[in-house]
């Protein structure tokens, strides 16, 4: 109690809030009397007239003396046997005749344990909950075992601290079995002397006219009695606020939820190194926890990827995270992030000197599960199938049974998701629900989830096959319906794993209605061995007919298309034969689809396959078919450096405004058909030396295709066309965008990560001007396998490599690498690669300068010249022209570098910008031969 009481006997009357006790019982005054009786208490022995008293009970009011004598009367009855000390003294006033003693009660500050450490990460969850607290007198923060809803209150309370005269008071009632014990638990909280079974009205009365922070700590199991308790302090009371940490809410007016989040947790979506990985919360407090233990603790780029995993597979659960730490420095953190594979292991490992309910995440864990009714133990058991978030219509598939309605499982899943088990996403729509994994794993564990696990695993295979087969795919938005169908891509992966070992014929018919969302999300890794495993069993099988397996063989094939590796190109040929001998028009054009795909990656002749292709089109006569037929006919020449006729194709393809489905885009060749030829069509615009035109229709195609949200086709157009041409015409600043958008991409599918380093190391060869790193970044990405199906792009890149040696004098390796280009080669008309090889050959010779070299490499550019310019590829003719310049300079033959720039400025026509024409006009405008033969020996040397 605030200020100081004045006591008698077995009474106490507090002068600052003219409030009497009894012992611990309020005696009920009127205003008057408190005011009377306070009058005589400052004055123990002495008159106090009745002027004064009339001034203390009616300020500035007229009152008689029968008015003071009434007030006297009742005040001496609640003193009982007391009331004889108050004395009347004839006609002049009244004194108070007994012993008084003065006490001066304890104020209560906060008797939370100060902590060690700030709290990491919770710095604006503290401050806003600190915030609310001074508008609104109850406050509960929400949030399930382990995320740090204690430490978070104790650090509210140490920031109010001083804004509440009485302090905070905190009562923990994690120990307490039962609500009866809630109010000694607060009594005691408060120091108050026991001399009666604690009650409300004590608890009221004690916390009557204070101005306190109440913190009310773990209430999960005694909500009900918790909230008769706030209702009544909070009506009973004007200045006392609650703070309430627990895992239901209390669900009474004026209760502020804040739904505590776990900490912030690297995405999976964004490279984590050594110098970003503290950047986040969880990861800064896994961090923290191990230096503890192991001071000095190093973190590379290795270590700090593995913290990243284990915060998020922990969903960024504090004390979870401060559990994995502490087994760090006797296991490591590799063997920390394996632990997590086996079931969460983890979940067992003790802490001694934590509380009881924080000694282990299954402690947590245990303190709630164990107030759950059977059927919300059963449910949650049969929840825990789910590998993310879920609906409430899924839940009912997968949870329900004959013994488990709609009803019940709905009226569950709200249960649980009160009281913290289940996690909300309110932004979905519909409402989707989640378990963290250390709950489900728990669950998984738990008794009551054991006894059905078969049934629910068949029941959760069969929802999402049925969703699969239902789904609409060609009315699928990736971007708005990409949460929730990357959700499926988790689900079906277990289903998988469970029907492939106990119903081998359900996994198959669901492999094959999950190729979509594979082709889909670009999850092709997932997809692969699921596959493998189906064909194994179609050959296994003789329940199994040739149009179920051809759909197999395709499938597994198509998925190996961006699969490290040329496994993909014989697999299409078995499917090929396995559609035939089905007599599937379909699937055989999926097929030769698919082979030609693979040959023109892979730089391998594909023109039969392209004649068979246009043979079973005209059978079915298909028109979406035939215009595939006009796309593959277009990147066919392409290929074939045919510029002009590419040109032509790609435009006619486009300019047909007949829709292509989505569903025939991702079945032929996993990416939009129309995108992937404004890719060619862009390409072939650099090529023909319109490179203005080509950078402007290739950055329009990087953002349709961002705002398509299919990421296979957004790896395709930044990879194989809006890099390349932006590096090739020095436009570093937009290089720099895209790799960083690629990047991103390349983060959901690791084998696309060569290509983000390839041309990394392309950049900063020409922007940073670093040979030496740019050398060894290709000399060691050109091992990649994946980098073998990226069509030219892969020999070009050899080229590339040899003219980054010559730059840097290694004249022996810059040969070897050009000589590994060729073994690319298409033959003598490919005019894409050799217009650019023969350059980078012939300048390599000139660097030499052995007898024989200058007249070698002179028959190289006049080579690449004669070549490029008959198939309309300006951009290489313009290369290898300025070369073919530059030589003759140095053998002091400036008429002829000259005749030969003049003729290529000649057919400029209405071209600008192409890289090289600036150094053609410098050569033309020097003053004399001697000069430039003196700069050009320079430039080489």
């Amino acid at each position: 109690m605030a200020g100081p009481e004045i006591t008698f006997g077995p009474f106490r009357f507090s002068l600052a809030r003219r409030l009497l006790l009894h012992g611990e019982t309020h005696v009920r005054l009127g205003s008057r009397a408190a005011a009377i009786l306070g009058a005589l208490l400052e004055a123990p022995g002495e008159l106090v007239s009745r002027a004064v008293l009339y001034d203390r009970a009616w300020p500035g009011r007229t009152v008689t003396e029968d008015n003071l004598k009434v007030q006297i009367s009742g005040l001496r009855k609640a003193l009982l046997e007391y009331g004889d000390l108050i004395r009347a003294e004839a006609s002049f006033g009244y004194r108070f005749v007994g012993d008084v003693g003065v006490y001066h009660p304890s104020k209560r500050r906060s008797r939370a344990p100060g902590a060690m450490h700030a709290p990491i990460g919770r710095a604006a969850v503290i401050g806003d909950i600190s915030e609310l607290l001074q508008n609104d007198r109850l406050v509960t923060i929400l949030g399930p075992g382990g995320i740090g809803k204690t430490t978070v209150a104790l650090a509210v309370a140490s920031e109010l601290e001083k804004s509440y005269c009485d302090g905070v008071c905190l009562v923990e009632l994690d120990r307490i079995t039962d609500g009866s014990q809630i109010y000694a638990a607060v009594t005691g909280a408060l120091d108050l002397p026991v001399q009666m079974a604690a009650s409300l009205d004590q608890v009221l009365l004690a916390l009557h006219g204070r101005r306190l922070l109440l913190v009310l700590d773990s209430c999960e199991h005694v909500t009900e009695s918790v909230a008769l308790l706030v209702e009544s302090v909070l009506s009973g009371t004007r200045d006392v606020h609650i703070l309430v940490t627990t895992r239901e809410t209390l669900r009474i007016e004026g209760e502020l939820v804040w739904r505590l989040d776990p900490l912030e947790t690297p995405p999976s979506s964004v490279p984590v190194t050594a110098g970003n990985v503290q950047d986040y919360s969880s990861a800064e407090l896994f961090t923290r926890t191990v230096c503890r233990r192991t001071p000095n603790f190093a973190i590379d780029d290795t270590v700090a990827a593995a913290i990243a995993d284990v915060c998020r597979r922990l969903d960024g659960m504090p004390l979870a995270i401060e559990l994995a730490a502490s087994m760090v420095d006797v296991l490591g953190i590799e063997e920390v992030r394996r632990g997590l594979d086996e079931r969460f292991s983890l979940l067992w490992v003790d802490r001694r000197t934590a509380i009881p309910r924080h000694r282990s995440l299954a402690a947590t864990i245990d303190w709630s599960y164990n107030l759950l009714p059977k059927r919300e133990r059963v449910v949650l058991g049969r929840l825990s199938i789910f590998a993310g978030p879920f609906t409430l219509g899924a839940a009912i598939a997968v949870a329900g049974d004959d013994d488990l309605d709609m009803g019940g499982v709905r009226e569950a899943v709200a249960a649980l998701a009160s009281k913290s088990f289940l996690s909300l996403d309110h932004r979905a729509a519909p409402l989707e629900y989640r378990l963290l994994e250390t709950t489900r794993a728990y669950a998984t564990r738990a008794s009551d989830a054991a006894d059905d696990r078969e049934r629910v695993h068949e029941r959760h295979a069969r929802y999402f096959l049925d969703m699969l087969e239902r789904r609409d795919w060609d009315a699928c938005d990736s971007v708005a319906d990409s949460a929730q169908l990357r959700g499926y891509i988790d689900e079906v992966r277990v289903a998988l794993d469970w029907a492939f070992s106990v119903k081998p014929g359900l996994g198959i018919a669901l492999v094959l209605a999950a190729e979509r969302l594979w082709l889909e999300f670009t999850s092709l890794a997932q997809g692969v061995p699921h596959l493998e495993l189906a064909l194994r069993f179609a050959d296994s099988s003789p329940d199994v007919g040739p149009a179920v397996r051809s759909r197999v063989l395709v499938a597994l094939a198509a998925e190996q298309v961006y699969v490290p590796g040329l496994e993909g190109a014989s697999l299409y040929e078995h499917a090929w034969r396995a559609a035939q001998i089905a007599r599937d028009d379909l699937l055989e054009m999926r097929a030769l689809y698919g082979i030609i795909q693979n040959m023109l990656l892979t730089r391998r002749p594909a023109s039969p396959y392209i004649d068979a292709f246009a043979a079973v089109c005209r059978r079915s006569n298909d028109a979406v078919m035939s215009r595939l037929l006009l796309r593959w006919s277009a990147f066919q020449a392409f290929e074939a450096s045919d510029m002009t006729l590419a040109h032509q194709k790609f435009e006619a393809f486009l300019n047909d405004r007949s829709a292509i489905p989505r569903r025939v885009s991702l079945y032929f060749g996993g990416i939009d058909s129309i995108i992937s030829c404004k890719v060619g069509l862009g390409l072939t615009k650099f090529y023909l030396g319109y490179p203005d035109q080509a950078r402007s229709l290739l950055a329009s195609t990087v953002s349709q295709a961002e705002s398509q949200g299919h990421v296979t086709t957004l790896y395709f157009v930044l990879a194989q066309g809006a890099i390349w041409a932006h590096l090739a015409s020095g436009d570093f600043q937009r290089v720099r965008l895209y790799l960083r958008k690629l990047e991103a991409v390349s983060s959901l599918y690791r084998p696309w990560r060569v290509l983000v380093d390839v041309f990394q190391a392309l950049l900063i060869r020409e922007e940073a001007r670093d040979l030496e790193a740019a050398e060894r970044s290709l000399t060691h990405n050109l091992q990649d396998r994946f980098i073998l199906k990226t069509g030219t792009l892969h020999p070009t890149l050899w080229v590339e490599l040899a003219d980054t040696r010559r730059r840097l004098g290694d004249l022996d390796g810059a040969e070897a690498a050009a000589k590994q280009a060729m073994t690319q080669c298409l033959g003598d008309r490919d005019g894409r690669l050799i217009g650019r090889h023969h350059p980078v050959l012939a300048r390599i010779l000139m660097a030499r300068n052995r007898p024989g070299d200058l007249s070698a490499a002179r028959s190289l550019f006049r080579g690449a010249i004669e070549l490029t310019r008959a198939q309309g590829i300006y951009f290489h003719e313009c290369d290898a022209s300025v070369g073919l310049a530059e030589l003759e300079l140095m053998a002091g033959r400036a008429e002829v570098a000259h005749a030969v720039l003049k003729e290529l400025l000649g057919r400029l026509g209405d071209r600008e910008c192409v890289p090289g024409l600036d150094r053609a006009r410098e050569i033309l405008d020097e003053p004399t031969a001697g000069s430039i033969a003196r700069r050009q020996i320079a430039r080489l040397s």
